[in-house]
């Protein structure tokens, strides 16, 4: 049995929640008898305790969110990746099995960890839409569903899914230069990686623009754009190694961190919060506040993300890769400006051969970790400070149940 996107459109308008749930479930078969032979003993059994350690409050906020809006955001993108050039692609990922090319790691978390935050942008979006309800001014609020969102609403929230999944695989793409990387069949095999993984996300991307399009909003059309301008932008931030991991300097602090994350963390949720509430014919006021509201989830999802290898000992033992400009390691080096100058010696261009683990330890030595904790604070009350503005309602709820989950 053959399906394609339109079957998944299908299912995903014409059918409960868990039904589309099953949908799903069966759609990923295919992605998942191509990754399995890669997924080795030892990575099944580290997702499982990844999957477990998660707190249960950020399950069950994301799983009654979704119930709430009546769209599973963990299969928005299931017209993409079930359309004929997806499946061309994930029978070509095959020959990537054994070369730790990126885009396996990414195609893993997509498909393994469906309802982590990686898939949850659209879901604020559809919830932040349901909450502030709609105006006279709302050009289809015929189109509006049973939980009040509007089908171009419902539109943008994919868009939104799938330009962040671009970007994700996009950033995966390796320098195959010689110098790097030596072995001329190591170098074939990673180089059919890199031109899947450019193809993919131009793929979703080139998808995200035709529904942007197909929105008909000149100024939701300028908002995203910004959004996909501020990636790139944020690439051209800091200094960074052979394969583009960021590499810690001298000065860094908490505003370059901030205008950094902004840029590839928080803008495309800020915009796109912002967007739906132009589609819904709100003013200009209460869009900007939207846009604040988006930035500081944003935000807040960075310095989670930032904070796991120092407090998620299952997930990230002692001694594994972590992002040397995260907001941590950038509180410790800000007290001990010399290390970044020991720091870059050791990396000398590729952080391959680092000693994260003893790094690891320094941070946890200080206050570092409880700052950033501090700044999670921070922005997740900036976010729930909001809330109100949009109208109490149990959409709110969900919203303010999300921001929790981060921050406990």
């Amino acid at each position: 049995m053959t399906w394609d996107g339109r079957d998944a459109e299908f299912v995903v308008q014409n059918s409960s929640w868990d039904e589309v749930r099953c949908f799903g479930c069966y759609a990923k078969s295919s992605v998942l008898k191509t990754l399995s032979s890669q997924v080795s003993a030892d990575t099944l059994v580290s997702s499982k305790w990844s999957i477990s350690s998660k707190t249960h409050d950020w399950n069950r906020a994301v799983l009654d969110a979704e119930k709430m809006v009546g769209h599973p955001t963990t299969f928005f993108s299931l017209k993409c990746l079930l359309s004929e050039e997806f499946t061309s692609v994930a029978m070509h990922l095959r020959k990537l099995v054994g070369t730790d090319h990126p885009i396996l790691k990414t195609a893993k978390r997509l498909v393994y960890h469906g309802r982590t935050n990686m898939q949850t942008r659209g879901l604020i979006v559809l919830l932040l839409s349901k909450s502030a309800g709609h105006t006279a001014a709302c050009m289809d609020l015929n189109s509006a569903d049973e939980s009040g969102v509007t089908t171009r609403q419902q539109t943008l929230a994919e868009i939104t899914e799938m330009i962040h999944t671009a970007h994700l695989i996009h950033k995966g793409i390796l320098n195959l230069s010689p110098t790097v990387v030596p072995d001329e069949n190591t170098r074939e095999d990673l180089q059919l990686g890199n031109k899947i993984s450019i193809l993919s996300g131009d793929y979703l991307l080139a998808n995200a623009c035709k529904g942007l399009a197909n929105l008909r909003n000149c100024k939701v059309v300028d908002h995203i754009s910004k959004a996909i301008a501020d990636f790139t932008q944020a690439q051209f931030l800091g200094e960074y190694d052979k394969q583009g991991n960021p590499l810690p300097t001298r000065g860094m602090n908490l505003k370059t961190w901030e205008e950094k994350n902004m840029l590839s963390a928080g803008s495309l949720l800020a915009n796109s919060c912002k967007s739906t509430l132009e589609l819904a014919g709100f003013d200009e006021q209460l869009q900007t506040q939207a846009f604040e509201f988006g930035k500081n989830i944003g935000l807040a999802w960075q310095v989670y993300s930032d904070l796991q290898p120092f407090v998620d000992s299952l997930g990230c033992p002692p001694g594994s890769k972590f992002d040397l400009t995260s907001i941590p390691v950038i509180f410790h080096l800000e007290k001990n400006q010399d290390k970044v100058d020991k720091i870059r010696e050791q990396i000398n261009d590729n952080i391959s051969d680092f000693d994260f683990k003893t790094l690891h330890e320094f941070v946890m030595a200080d206050d570092s970790v409880q700052k950033s904790k501090d700044l999670l604070q921070l922005y997740s009350q900036r976010a729930e400070d909001l809330l109100p503005l949009f109208g109490m309602s149990p959409a709110s709820k969900a919203l303010s149940n999300i921001i929790n989950s981060l921050r406990e």
